[in-house]
């Protein structure tokens, strides 16, 4: 061996350790670095020259490699986890403002307005003819309909909110796509096929990371290093190209559905984790799903206790009494589809009774609704026939399609009992409330005029309370046409639903963070800097290093020795 040869082997001695000591320098520097992976240097003895047969020797030492200590199933496992922990971190908020908003088991919800109202009923029942007691009845009725109109509609603003988030959210995921898109380039123009862009490659799992937190990903690293990036079998990013999503719309009724596609062709993305799927999620099943069982509570409400109100009398009758249910179409069948009404009318029949306001003499007709399916069944025309065969009863349509029927003069008034069709209720005659659902839940405003005309009497007994009480009893006995349960028990079931909802949401989540929590541990074990481990290193490559160096001066001085002796 050469001098010159022992003076390479300490250079590359110098430099080798220069190199480790400077990749364990890095790694302490971004201990706190979010993202970083831990990297290790490979150090291999550089091949040997051949001072005689079968007698080599080395000729230093090598950098064989510097590579990140990472798990690519574990970072797999990770990302999943991150989306997963998104999704039902995102239901979890949702709900939580939804029971905000719904506020029960407080003073100030709607099973208390409920309750009030009942018992506004009951007190009236106490004393039917106490004209203030009827007012109040009206005033509960009014609290009422005011909570569940106020209710539905700032859970539609919670709705707009979500929209709102879901816009943002994917204007974000974009952001990362795109920069995942550069780095990817960059990677691959870097590496040229050989790899070692470490930082590069740290910088595309953040962003990976951060993606997952939208949208559940998968990914397949092609040779030159580029990875494409796949929602279920749908590539967001292929061969480099950022292909983007995009939040689309579609028409439903008063309101339009969301979804995510492709931006490029408008390919569905049938995601299942993530920020964006959450809000999707959270969107369709917990608020529409709220503001669809208020509609359907509201409804149930509505119905059943203009049922029993249509039914009753006041302390006087009708001289003119118009409907609030628009008819589209006199001339379909009232149990068909085209009918379009919010009720359902049932086969049987109703009584109307004309008074003689002179002398209280009355008249009891029966108008027979036909809807056995055998014959001809009923249409509105023919109600309004009946209606018009009745002596000083007219009976028609207003120019907007409701139904309107009149005494022939001041000295008669008129007044409905017996409907076992739900005619009555449908037309909205006689009634309490107004509306179908919670969005035009109201007060019909023939009680808000006159108290008078509150249905608290049954069979045209005067000072009689049977109706009051039937619709305060509501609160507690069962209703067939809601499966045997009361109207409170309704709300109630929804109320313990929703509760449970939320508890199985945040139990979900707190699993979620748990697994979050062992993924986050076994990368660290894997890739996350140990400082202590990271000192020790310094160390022993410092020790290198002087070692190398110290190799090196006593090369020197056997050069300058030699030279000496020329």
């Amino acid at each position: 061996m050469s001098l010159s040869s022992a003076l390479q082997i300490g250079r590359s001695g110098i430099l080798a350790s220069q190199a480790a000591l400077e990749v364990a320098g890095n790694n302490l520097a971004n201990i706190g670095t979010p993202g970083y992976h831990r990297q290790t240097i490979a150090l291999t003895p550089s091949q040997g020259d051949e001072l005689s047969r079968g007698l080599t020797l080395g000729q230093g030492v090598s950098v064989e490699s510097i590579t990140r200590n990472i798990s690519e199933a574990l970072e797999a496992r990770i990302r999943s986890s991150i989306s997963q922990g998104s999704s039902t971190q995102t239901q979890v908020e949702m709900l939580t403002q939804l029971e905000a908003l719904e506020n029960e088991f407080t003073e100030v919800d709607l099973s208390s307005n409920l309750s009030e109202f009942f018992d506004a009923w009951s007190e009236l029942a106490n004393t039917p003819d106490d004209p203030s007691k009827r007012t109040l009845v009206v005033q509960q009725g009014e609290k009422l309909t005011s909570f569940v109109q106020d209710l539905r509609s700032n859970i539609v603003g919670l709705r707009s909110q979500v929209d709102e988030q879901l816009s943002a959210a994917v204007d974000s995921a974009n952001i990362v796509l795109n920069k995942l898109a550069v780095v990817n380039l960059e990677i691959a123009r870097t590496e040229g096929g050989l790899g070692g862009a470490n930082s590069l490659r740290d910088e595309r799992d953040r962003l990976l990371a951060n993606l997952s937190k939208y949208i559940d990903i998968s990914t397949v690293e092609q040779k030159d290093g580029i990875v494409d990036v796949f929602v279920g079998s749908i590539p967001l990013i292929l061969n480099g190209t950022n292909r983007g999503i995009e939040l689309k719309s579609a028409a439903n009724g008063d309101d339009f559905d969301l979804s995510i596609v492709l931006g490029s062709d408008g390919s569905p993305l049938l995601a299942s984790a993530g920020r964006i799927q959450g809000l999707l999620d959270a969107r369709d099943k917990h608020v529409n799903g709220a503001i669809d069982e208020l509609d359907e509570f509201s409804n149930a409400l509505i119905y059943q206790v203009n049922v029993l109100h249509t039914q009753g009398q006041g302390t006087q009758g009708f001289a003119s009494v118009t409907g609030t249910q628009q008819f589209v179409d006199a001339n379909v069948l009232l149990n068909s589809q085209d009918a379009n009404l919010p009720f359902d009318i049932q086969h049987g029949s109703f009584a109307v009774t004309l008074t003689q306001t002179q002398t209280g003499q009355k008249k009891t007709s029966t108008i027979d609704i036909d809807l056995d399916g055998i014959g001809t069944d009923s249409t509105l025309t023919d109600v309004l026939t009946q209606l018009n065969s009745v002596a000083n009863l007219t009976a028609s349509l207003t120019p907007n399609g409701r139904l309107l029927i009149e005494t022939s003069g001041d000295q008669y008034e008129v007044t409905f009992s017996e409907d076992s069709t739900g005619f009555l209720a449908t037309a909205g005659i006689n009634t309490f409330f107004t509306g179908s659902s919670s969005a035009d839940i109201s007060i019909n405003s023939v009680l808000l005029n006159d108290t008078n005309m509150l249905a608290v009497a049954q069979n045209h007994v005067d000072g009689d309370n049977s109706n009051a009480l039937a619709i305060a009893a509501m609160r507690t006995d069962p209703i067939g046409d809601l499966g045997g349960i009361s109207i409170t028990e309704l709300w109630n079931r929804h109320v313990e639903a929703f509760a449970g909802r939320v508890g199985q949401a945040e139990g979900e989540y707190e699993a979620d963070q748990i697994i979050s929590a062992n993924l986050d541990a076994q990368q660290q074990a894997i890739s996350g800097v140990n400082a202590d481990e990271e000192a020790i290193n310094l160390i022993s490559f410092q020790q290198a290093y002087a070692g190398s160096a110290r190799f090196l001066s006593v090369v020197d001085e056997m050069m300058q020795t030699l030279l000496q002796l020329l």
